[in-house]
């Protein structure tokens, strides 16, 4: 029986730029569930922990990091370590993270994968690699896989290792590195240890192809990442076992305040923060604000949402509101500011002809006013050099936005 720890994608030093100075807590967590597996893989006994490709986020990290993540592994010398270079860190040249002194140092149970080929593992047991050298190719790079099988003894049992996107129609792109969805059977590969997209995939090729996903989250888009798969084969020919473990440190969660529904919806955000909030420390939240509110119960809301999301380790709230301003706004800004009332009922008669939107139930946030034609819009964006098909919903959101925040500021 071989036992391995299969896992991709860690993309250590991962910027979250959108999280601007808590970016560095994401960063942290990433080394605390890495360290978190290698313990697994000491306690487990594996035989091995292959890493199939983006250890790094690029080939430009932090040189500390570099030399952190190489103590980390030298701190586990009873797992031997196998890491293949992805698209985002290739074995590309001199400038490769790989060439850098803490891996041409690395300790002996260490082994970075830089050319395609073939390890032996234990007593018949053979790692095939595949790695990448460039970010970007139509080629399968599980293609030079069946080479490397063909030289192996016909009852050695078969790990290959790459790294791209599954060929699923319409799931990839043709210069994502394309990797066949029998690639484990053509080459006669007992596993495939593949990575790339960040969500766990297990199902292709009868079983024999795993796409573990990140172990830690990055996106909250991905539900199914944070893990890692332990894997067994009992022999040449015999299906693995895989199980996926749980690793991640964190929890990230996205929730929506929808204005249309306010009361409702509030409920339902005020009990699934309550759900959270045990786990707040190791928590990432965005709220995504919806629907159509006016400027007033809007900064209301992002106040108090701002309080709720006090405790949590990392929080976002976006904005995705219309603005509508009730009646009475509406009377005063079109005396104190008729020329801002004039600005936004032209906005709202241009996004009427370029999205086919209009506010909530219909009704205009701006005194109701005749359309504009094609003619007359063009007129009013070709000074700005603005593209009609610019004009997104949330382009007029945010102009919305802009104008009255700038009358807040000048009123202020």
């Amino acid at each position: 029986m071989f036992r391995f720890l299969h896992s991709a994608d860690w993309q250590l030093g991962a910027r979250f730029a959108q999280f601007g100075a808590k970016g560095a807590v994401l960063r942290a967590a990433r080394l605390t569930t890495l360290r978190r597996v290698l313990e697994t893989a000491r306690d487990q006994g594996v035989d091995a922990f292959i890493i199939a490709g983006d250890l790094f986020e690029d080939n430009q990290v932090d040189e500390a990091l570099v030399v952190e993540t190489v103590e980390l592994f030298a701190a586990f010398p009873s797992v031997p370590i196998f890491i293949l270079p992805g698209n985002h860190d290739p074995a590309s040249g001199p400038d490769s993270v790989w060439r850098r002194k803490p891996f041409l140092k690395a300790p002996s149970h260490v082994h970075v994968l830089m050319r395609a080929g073939v390890t032996e593992l234990g007593a018949g047991v053979h790692l095939l690699a595949s790695p990448l050298h460039q970010k970007l190719s139509t080629v399968d790079p599980s293609l030079k896989l069946v080479e490397l099988a063909a030289t192996l003894p016909p009852d050695a049992i078969a790990i290959g290792v790459t790294h791209g996107a599954p060929a699923i129609e319409g799931k990839h792109q043709p210069n994502d590195f394309p990797i066949a969805l029998n690639a484990a059977s053509r080459a006669g590969l007992d596993y495939l240890a593949i990575g790339h997209w960040h969500n766990w995939l297990a199902d292709t090729d009868g079983g024999r192809i795993v796409m573990p996903g990140t172990p830690e989250p990055d996106q909250f888009a991905n539900d199914r990442c944070g893990h890692v798969a332990l894997v067994e084969i009992a022999g040449h020919g015999q299906p693995p076992r895989v199980q996926p473990l749980p690793v991640s440190t964190l929890t990230w969660k996205a929730l929506t305040l929808d204005f249309l529904a306010l009361e409702a919806s509030r409920a339902s955000l005020d009990a699934e923060l309550a759900r959270l909030r045990p786990a707040a420390a190791r928590t990432v939240v965005r709220i995504t604000l919806a629907g159509t509110a006016s400027p007033t119960r809007l900064t209301g809301a992002r106040a108090a949402l701002e309080e709720a999301l006090a405790p949590f380790l990392v929080s976002q709230i976006v904005d995705r509101t219309r603005v509508a301003l009730s009646p009475l706004e509406l009377d005063a800004l079109k005396v104190t500011h008729p020329i801002l009332a004039q600005a936004l009922a032209d906005i709202d008669r241009i996004e009427a002809l370029a999205t086919g939107v209009t506010t909530a139930a219909g009704e205009p946030s701006t005194p109701a006013l005749p359309p504009l034609t094609l003619a007359d819009v063009q007129a009013l964006l070709t000074p700005s050099k603005i593209e009609l098909a610019a004009l997104t919903p949330e382009f007029f959101s945010q102009l919305r936005h802009m104008l009255l925040q700038t009358l807040q500021e000048v009123a202020s």
